[in-house]
């Protein structure tokens, strides 16, 4: 029969071997992120698949995660730096229902706050989108966030790409334009212009039927009171996700407007 001293040591072990892997919790095993050369910051919070066991699944919120959208984010990277432009970029390797990044950290929604490790790599995230967007805005004068999502159309009717921007409240730079009665945003009038050519959209300018639950997340929302910074939700319908042609397309668009954008 094993004594109580016995199990107080064995239980104290694992404990301590539990304390020593938080104390070196590798970030960049369950969050992919880079330094850029232009202002320009990509985030995708919603695509990772990673599921550790340490990590205790949420105990609210939304399950799922934002199919190929992990690797469409990759694809507009690789697309960007071949053709030497680099983006600053931060991208969630871990399942959406073990973290959910676009969710304050007060809320079970964004963790089960039993977790230290969970609350630690959620921190680590935002930290470094405000590292990201700071450098931009000091190296630059401007930056352009984007947050890269996905959602499934509940109906035909419903918009293939819905633009959060809090209704305009987190576009803060504007393109000079020769029309005075003619706002157009920086990094964001163009991208809206080009992808209706292709795909039906929501801008997210004004409310709408389609854009309240899209309007913008916390990620978007930690961008309302800063300056000098373009920043929105980019939702795009899971069925241009699943097609290789569609998705081609819109990595295209994506791209050629992100380009553009530099020379303005």
């Amino acid at each position: 029969m094993k004594s109580k001293g016995f199990k107080s040591n064995h239980l104290l072990f694992f404990s301590l071997k539990k304390l020593i892997f938080r104390i070196n919790l590798n970030f960049r095993k369950y969050i992919e992120f880079k330094k850029g050369s232009i202002p320009v910051v990509l985030s995708c919070p919603h695509g990772g698949f990673l599921k550790p066991p340490f990590i205790p699944n949420k105990l609210k919120g939304s399950q799922l995660a934002d199919k190929n959208k992990y690797l469409i984010s990759k694809r507009i990277i690789q697309e960007l730096n071949r053709r030497k432009t680099r983006p600053y970029y931060i991208l969630s390797k871990i399942h959406r229902s073990k973290i959910d990044f676009n969710r304050p950290a007060r809320s079970h929604d964004a963790y089960n706050h039993e977790s230290i490790d969970a609350k630690k790599i959620h921190e680590y995230y935002h930290q470094i989108i405000i590292e990201f967007y700071e450098e931009s805005v000091s190296l630059y004068n401007r930056c352009l966030f984007i947050d890269l999502h996905g959602f499934t159309k509940p109906h035909i009717d419903y918009p293939d790409i819905i633009f959060g921007n809090i209704f305009g409240k987190t576009l803060k730079i504007r393109n000079d334009s020769k029309a005075k009665d003619l706002v157009e945003y920086w990094g964001f009038s163009d991208m809206v212009q080009q992808f209706s050519r292709h795909f039906t959209l929501d801008d997210g300018l004004g409310i709408t039927n389609f854009n309240l639950a899209y309007s913008g997340g916390y990620i978007t929302h930690q961008f309302y009171k800063k300056n000098k910074v373009n920043a929105f939700q980019l939702e795009v319908a899971k069925y241009i996700r699943e097609n290789r042609e569609l998705t081609k397309k819109f990595v295209e668009i994506f791209v050629e407007n992100i380009i553009q954008s530099l020379a303005k």
